[in-house]
């Protein structure tokens, strides 16, 4: 068992602690830790693997006492220990090797590798230290399904503590039995962080928050309702003490001079009247009003999400077909253009061909028949795309996917299109930002808006924080929006998103009146934005 105690981490150039008072315990099997981008799940993983010194709390036991294996997100960061890796041929690496599927030339040129091969090697290092405990961060970004079938093996074997941050709800549900969900709550007027954690997989867990919230929101729906209640009897009996003095004050004024006898009754009267009681009860009934007041305040429910429709001010064209292209060949490396199939494929066999089903276009392994030659290309059929149709691009990594991209790209050079790339950097982040600098006022804050309803907060751009990876391909999605596009290209685009940000995005691209093309390895994301086609 690894138990964080009341930890507290501020970054040293933010103004405010990124989160406090997080307290969680991490037993053998694998945790899901899960939140919005930029909330401290990968924050707290370090502090866990003892990368990270808390403010405040208490890791036991103390991580550098521990075999402590850390699997980066980013595909960018070379093992440290890949040479010897590559060197181990003992039973447990070649198990775990056997597991991912891995090919033993990829230890030997990892700058080489897709993003999905990098992964599974990247994974390999981490547990071939035999780590007591591993953390994966986001370990299904750009793998295909094969790729994550070998992931969730290897992660199937592993006996320690396993800390796993993703927004897989497949991975998940496959490999965790518990979850530590960073949540955003309304306390009081303002929004706070807290850290719960439910029993099994994402989708037990999710359904055991949804419950917990709608109990919340009864709860205090209840509290404010008895605080209202209390308030009314209490202007009630306000009402009744004013009533009371002003009758005391009409009959003090007509009692004569020199009628004492009648004083004295009057005063009598004040002090054994139903009055006093009322005063009394007034006064006892303005703390009980006070208390409900602060029990109301005291009640938390989840934050409130953006769902509701961005500004879309762009429209389908009016051409009956924006892209027409094969049927052929476009070939790897190439400049996208379509060969005609008669030539090459008479006598070869092309790598990979393309299967076109409505909305769904599908890149598979060609079969080479016997003392064929594989042509190093994608075979395509006809291909056509309309004003308003929205196509899910879907295949293993490297069967040509982008090659594919690339060759429509080529033929719509004359539509306005909008591309969302899978790799986006530094470089693309302050082109962005320098963009929406230069807006006038009315476009920046339409551009904020819409930003903000994908789950973003606007003011961190505003405060000239450079957007994480999944923050920059929404504020590029929402920037290109001002061009008014007829054709959105996106290349893996929920790649680093939340689980909220990708339901929001689902629903813009849904909704999204002109062409869209989707490349994703996420079938329910492909299915939800291809739906209305």
């Amino acid at each position: 068992m690894l138990t964080l105690s009341h930890i507290a981490y501020t970054y040293p150039s933010a103004p405010e602690p990124l989160f406090e008072d997080v307290s969680v315990s991490l037993s053998r099997g694998w945790t899901a830790v899960l939140g919005d981008n930029g909330i401290g799940k990968s924050t707290l993983a370090r502090v866990a693997a003892g990368l990270l010194r808390p403010d405040r709390g208490v890791v036991a036991p103390a991580p550098d006492g521990l075999a402590v294996a850390y699997c980066p997100q980013s595909t960018d960061e070379r093992p440290g220990n890949l040479d010897d890796v590559a060197a181990d041929w003992s039973p447990e690496a070649m198990a775990v090797r056997q597991a991912l599927g891995i090919d033993e030339g990829w230890l030997y040129r990892y700058d080489t590798l897709s993003g999905g091969e990098a992964k599974r090697v990247q994974i390999a290092c981490a547990m071939a230290a035999r780590p007591d405990v591993l953390v994966l961060d986001e370990p299904s970004n750009h793998v295909d399904e094969p790729t994550r079938a070998a992931i969730v093996a290897a992660m199937r074997r592993f006996r320690g503590i396993g800390v796993l941050i993703s927004h897989d709800v497949e991975l998940i549900d496959a490999t965790c039995g518990r979850c530590v969900m960073f949540e955003r709550r309304h306390v009081d007027g303002r929004n706070v962080s807290v850290v719960t954690t439910y029993q099994g997989g994402y989708t037990q867990a999710a359904a055991q928050r949804d419950a917990n919230d709608a109990r919340d929101v009864d709860r205090l729906n209840a509290a404010r309702r008895e605080a209202a209640r209390l308030r009314e009897a209490q202007s009630a009996r306000l009402a009744k003490v004013q009533r009371a003095d002003a009758m005391r004050e009409r009959g003090g004024r007509r009692i004569g001079a020199k009628d004492n006898d009648a004083r004295y009754r009057l005063h009598l009267a004040k002090a054994t009247s139903l009055d006093s009681g009322v005063s009394r009860a007034y006064a006892q009934l303005d703390g009980r009003v006070a208390a409900a007041e602060r029990k109301a305040a005291s009640l938390s429910v989840a934050a409130k999400r953006y769902d509701g429709d961005i500004w879309l001010d762009a429209g389908p064209s009016h051409r009956r077909e924006l892209v027409r292209i094969g049927p052929g060949l476009i070939r790897f490396g190439g400049d996208g253009a379509v060969e005609e199939a008669a030539a090459p494929c008479r006598t070869m066999c092309p790598a990979s061909a393309l299967h076109a089903d409505g909305s769904l276009w599908r890149v598979e392994a060609a079969a080479i028949p016997a003392g064929g030659v594989a042509e190093p290309g994608v075979a395509i059929p006809l291909l056509s795309l309309g004003p308003r149709d929205h196509v899910g691009l879907v295949g293993p990594n490297g069967l040509g996917k982008s090659t594919v991209v690339c060759a429509l790209l080529r033929a719509a050079a004359d539509v306005p299109t909008l591309v969302v790339a899978q790799d986006t950097g530094p470089r693309d982040a302050r082109r962005a930002l320098s963009r929406l600098r230069r807006l006038e006022p009315g476009q920046r804050a339409r551009v904020l808006g819409a930003f903000a309803q994908l789950n973003a907060d606007p003011e961190r751009l505003l405060a000239g924080e450079s957007p994480s990876p999944g923050e920059l391909r929404k504020l590029l999605l929402c920037l290109g929006l001002l061009d008014r596009p007829q054709l959105i290209v996106m290349d893996e685009p929920t790649n680093h998103l939340d689980l909220g940000s990708k339901q929001a995005l689902a629903r813009v691209l849904a909704g999204y009146p002109g062409a869209l093309v989707v490349v994703s390895h996420e079938r329910w994301f492909v299915e939800q934005v291809t739906a209305a086609a």
